[in-house]
Formats: C-alpha cells, sequence, structure tokens
C-alpha cells in the first residue's frame, strides 16, 4: 500500500527557536544594566504616559469606555485607580482597559519613530494595573517598562512593510505582557507561554486608524488588559503556541506582511530602545509632527498669520501619506480630525497651538476652518521607504509672494530636539487644564526625581489619581 504523501509544511512543525531566543534575551536582562541615563529616559516618559492619561479624561470616548468597564465590574470590587478620575476604582482588568484608551486617545502620547511603534502607552497601563496589585517598587516598575519598550519595538523594526495590524496595540501587547511577566518573576516556561498566550490575544488592525474612529485608542486598552489576561492564564499553567515570531502563522506571516526578528535579537539593548524614543509636544497624530514643527519655525522666522498664507504643501513620504493625508470633513469626529493635515497645520498657523480642547465638530465646521483646510495640501514624496516618518518638505507660499521651505527631519521631541523639562511641564500644565484635573504638574517629575529605592509606583501614581479640589472633566 502507497503510503500517502502530505506536503512538507504540513510535516514539518518548527520548535520555536526564536522564541526562545527572544525568552533568553529578556531573561538575561538585570535592572542593573540599566545606567542612570536610561533609567532617567524611563522616568521621563512614564510621567509624559501618566500627564498625557489624564488628559485624556476630556476625550468624550472615555467616559464610554468607563461606563461600559463600570458595567463589567458589577458585583465587585477593585482597587486599582484611574488617571484623572478622583474616587473610580476598577478591577486591574477594567482599569488597564480604560487607562489605555486615556493614555492614547489624544495622540499625544510617545514613540519610537524608526520602528513605528508608540510603545508605552500599552505597557504603561498594563504596569499601572499590576503595581497597584502588587505594591510594586518604582525601580522595577521603571525595567519593566524598559523591557517592554525594547520587545514591542523588537516586533516593530523587524517589520519590512506598511502596517496592516495597529503596531501600538500589536507589537504593545507583546512588550506589555513581558513587563507583567517580569513584575511577577516567571521562569523560562511561564515567560514562553506568557508570549504565546499574549501573541494568541493580539489585534487591533489599522481600519480603525484608517477611519479616524474611537475604536483606535480602545484597541490599545484592550491590548493592556490581555496582557494582564495572558499573564494571568500563563501563571495558571495554561499551554500556548512556541512557535510565534516566524511560524507559519506567526507574527511575521500574518500580522505583518513578513521582517526581519533576527537583526532585532541582534540589536536588542544596543542601544536600550527607551533612549530613541520622541515625544509628541502636540496632541496630534505623530505623522503631523514634522509639519507643526516647520510651521513653528517658519512662524518665529517670518511671523505670517493663516491670512497670510495662499498655500502649505507638504511633502511627505507614503506612510506620512497613509497616515495623516485624509480629506478635510466638517462632520469629522475629534479621532479623525488629530490624524488629519488638513485640520492640523491650519490650526497650529492660525492658534499658534495645538489645543485639545478645540476637537469638536462645532469647530470643524465653521466656515472660518473649512477655508482654512483648502490652503494644505499633501503631496507623496519619492521616499522609497514604506515605514519612513522623515524627512518632510514644507513649502509655504505668502499673499505678498514670499515662499517659505523647511526640511524636518527631526521634528520637535525627537531624540535629537527634546524637550526640555520645561516644555514636559507646560505639556502637563496643559493636560491637566484639558481634564480640569486640579494638581500641580511638576510635582510629578519632582516625585520621580527624587525617587528611592524604596519608592513605590503607587506614591507617583496618587499624585495623577488622588482626588482633588476640582471635579475632572466628565
Amino acid at each position: 500500500m502507497n503510503k500517502v504523501q502530505k506536503p512538507a509544511d504540513l510535516i514539518a512543525r518548527t520548535s520555536g527557536e526564536t522564541t526562545e531566543r527572544l525568552v533568553d534575551c529578556i531573561l538575561s536582562a538585570r535592572l542593573s544594566d540599566l545606567d542612570p541615563a536610561t533609567i532617567q529616559y524611563a522616568k521621563t516618559f512614564l510621567a509624559d504616559s501618566l500627564v498625557t492619561g489624564v488628559g485624556g479624561v476630556s476625550n468624550p470616548g472615555s467616559r464610554k469606555v468607563l461606563n461600559a468597564a463600570k458595567k463589567w465590574d458589577a458585583g465587585s470590587t477593585g482597587n486599582c485607580r484611574v488617571l484623572g478620575r478622583p474616587n473610580v476604582s476598577l478591577s486591574p482588568h477594567s482599569a488597564a482597559m480604560v487607562n489605555g484608551f486615556q493614555i492614547h486617545c489624544l495622540e499625544w502620547d510617545a514613540l519610537h519613530e524608526p520602528s513605528v511603534v508608540i510603545a508605552l502607552c500599552t505597557p504603561v497601563a498594563a504596569i499601572l494595573s499590576e503595581a497597584q496589585e502588587g505594591q510594586e517598587k518604582l525601580n522595577d516598575c521603571l525595567f519593566a517598562l524598559t523591557m517592554a519598550v525594547e520587545v514591542a519595538v523588537m516586533f516593530g523594526a523587524a517589520a519590512k512593510g506598511h502596517p496592516r495590524f495597529f503596531r501600538p496595540s500589536a507589537a504593545g501587547v507583546m512588550g506589555a505582557a513581558v513587563a507583567i511577566g517580569l513584575l511577577r518573576g516567571f521562569d523560562r516556561d511561564a515567560m514562553t507561554r506568557l508570549l504565546g498566550l499574549a501573541y494568541s490575544q493580539v489585534s487591533g488592525t489599522m481600519q480603525a486608524h484608517w477611519e479616524g474612529s474611537e475604536a483606535l485608542p480602545m484597541q490599545i486598552g484592550i491590548a493592556a488588559r490581555a496582557a494582564l489576561t495572558a499573564a494571568d492564564l500563563a501563571e495558571a499553567g495554561l499551554a500556548a503556541p512556541k512557535d510565534i515570531v516566524d511560524g507559519k502563522f506567526g507574527y511575521f506571516a500574518l500580522i505583518e506582511d513578513g521582517g526581519d526578528f533576527d537583526t532585532s535579537l541582534q540589536q536588542f539593548a544596543k542601544p536600550w530602545k527607551i533612549t530613541e524614543v520622541a515625544h509628541k509636544p502636540f496632541p496630534a497624530g505623530r505623522a503631523t509632527q514634522a509639519t507643526l514643527t516647520a510651521i513653528m519655525d517658519l512662524q518665529k522666522e517670518a511671523g505670517f498669520t493663516i491670512d497670510d498664507v495662499v498655500s502649505l504643501t507638504a511633502y511627505v513620504p507614503s506612510l506620512i501619506l497613509l497616515l495623516v493625508g485624509r480629506p478635510y470633513q466638517p462632520d469629522m469626529e475629534g479621532a479623525y480630525a488629530r490624524l488629519c493635515l488638513q485640520c492640523i497645520a491650519p490650526m497650529m498657523i492660525r492658534h499658534g497651538a495645538i489645543d485639545p480642547g478645540r476637537f469638536k465638530q462645532r469647530y470643524f465646521a465653521t466656515l472660518q476652518a473649512v477655508e482654512d483646510a483648502k490652503k494644505v495640501h499633501v503631496v507623496l514624496d519619492e521616499n522609497p521607504d514604506p515605514n519612513a516618518l522623515a524627512p518632510q518638505r514644507i513649502v509655504i507660499e505668502l499673499e505678498n509672494g514670499r515662499v517659505l521651505e523647511a526640511e524636518i527631519d527631526a521634528p520637535f521631541g525627537s531624540p535629537s530636539r527634546p524637550l526640555n523639562r520645561a516644555d514636559e511641564i507646560e505639556k502637563a500644565s496643559l493636560s491637566f487644564a484639558a481634564a480640569r484635573f486640579a494638581a500641580e504638574p511638576a510635582t510629578v517629575f519632582n516625585a520621580l526625581d527624587t525617587s528611592g529605592e524604596e519608592t513605590l509606583l503607587t506614591d507617583i501614581l496618587r499624585l495623577v489619581t488622588q482626588p482633588q479640589d476640582a471635579e475632572p472633566c466628565l
């Protein structure tokens, strides 16, 4: 009798060797490997995530998510606080969902540009819940956050094409899960299963981004919650797939259209990727930040107003066109507007800033805003890199015939043009004001600066969650 010949790919089951190498990298790292400068970066971007999450209270969608979370928690008690919301406590999973939404919903949170991963929102939301449950020390949380960013960036940087899934949630859940595993002291077996269980919950497509939907920050909340779920299941001993990176149905077969994870592994901690993270100084998609930087610089130089502008043309790489080249719509929601350069650029010229309080339909529908938008044009340049965010060339033609040009390779907030402490506090002040959160933002940064070995993350968290003199914007 002849044997049935099976396709080779049905016979061969790869062993998960790449996953094992990733786990080796994760478990070989120690808090003592982080030099003082790297720890300071972790503190800086933890603070940025916390204060940005407070501002997220001002987004109407965050109230909807909170209301849903309260229904999930009905009949149970929770002790996890929510950023910017005095007297609100939820279960760990529900708090991760709400905090994740709030940290990302204003498009104001930090990112790692080379990998196109907004790398802190998902891990921070998950870590906040874990730290409140276990009273974790701040330094351990900073190490976990640094490792989470490292792993999330590895998955993002290895990709070779345009994102199909939303990398802050897809790569973010992988990093966030690692952070929770480290805080719980997982061994090699548990960490391997944790990664498999986190991968099994990867979600969040680019369709929500494409449409400018409130579901976009929801995907961050789901990813943060999934990281906790994966850790709980791994701790309970649940089995998981192993060949999650380059298996037949692994991350770079399904989530990304191919990738080079070997190079990412070789670049582990060389340098620590949190040292390459960039602030978003303006509450709008990162793809808008180069144009906003050019406007800021050119207005200082030439002192023009929106009424002086005939046209503004942004020559951008294909990813920028994909992310923020969408047409202006007078009836758009705030989530769409934050990702629309035709809205963001004239808003910056007219007001000299991007105020999160302006992202309302009554503003977008004004004749003035509609006419301003017509002056902005987004044009594809010849950059062949499908993941490039820069450089971007901005050309502004004025009524008097003068033409202003700027090429921005490193926007304001990037590592080569970083925010200083005054800039960080100004951003935090705007965020607190948007949420009507009555606290002094400088106290958050000062508390992190003066923290010691025994400081708990909850000591810092109290400053952005405790009851205040004024009720937040609901």
